[in-house]
């Protein structure tokens, strides 16, 4: 099956890449902390990496500041986020960090990669890496971006919930200025409905009514 990391830039280069073009007003969501390192608004981009919790990151080791390369992690739905965010734990914890829920419209059109499907297979992968160590994907999502710069990020499966995908963005170009929702982990308005879906996950928690 091959090492499973990304060819030469030059041989994927001979590939095209399979996009998806996500359209202006498209609903994300992601948690964020407001308190700890490398804290940045819930719209700009962590140019500090790459992390080793971090899947796609596109920046190259070792971690540091690399501005302007950068990323920003979202999902389609608030069990996702959850499920991704809290993945090394498996435990909610709405209290540390000051984590905030923030649910936002896409203010422009965003072209990514679609690794949902088989496009990685013909680069030399498999699906297999969407699962695997995160040095191997973050070899992946630097490959692609050396390779296609002008690409907004990637699509890939979430390795932690069957059957959802996230989305990396790697600019900041499609982002709003304001949110539709941005609130507290722990916010009275939302809790209950956090509660639900920290059970739809089957991860444990530190919520309280």
């Amino acid at each position: 099956m091959g090492s499973q990391f990304p060819p030469p830039t030059a041989e994927l280069l001979l590939r095209t890449p399979e996009t998806v073009s996500l359209p202006a007003g498209t609903v994300f969501w992601r948690i964020h902390r407001t308190v700890g390192s490398h804290v940045v608004p819930w719209n700009a981009l962590r140019t500090f990496g790459p992390l080793e919790s971090a899947r796609w990151d596109p920046h190259p080791p070792p971690p540091g500041d690399k501005a302007p390369l950068g990323s920003i992690y979202v999902g389609s739905d608030v069990a996702t986020c959850l499920a991704e965010f809290f993945q090394l734990s498996r435990f909610v914890d709405v209290d540390q960090g000051s984590p905030y829920i923030t649910g936002f419209q896409l203010a422009a059109a965003a072209t990514v990669l679609d690794l949902t499907g088989s496009w990685i297979l013909g680069a030399g992968g498999s699906a297999q890496v969407m699962f695997q160590e995160k040095a191997r994907t973050r070899a992946w999502a630097r490959a692609i971006h050396d390779a296609w710069g002008d690409l907004d990020g990637v699509i890939a499966p979430s390795a932690m919930f069957p059957g959802r995908n996230i989305t990396v963005l790697w600019n900041t170009q499609a982002m709003p200025g304001l949110p539709v929702l941005s609130v507290p982990l722990n916010s009275p308005a939302i809790i209950r409905d956090v509660a639900t879906e920290t059970l739809l996950i089957n991860y444990t928690s530190n919520i309280v009514f």
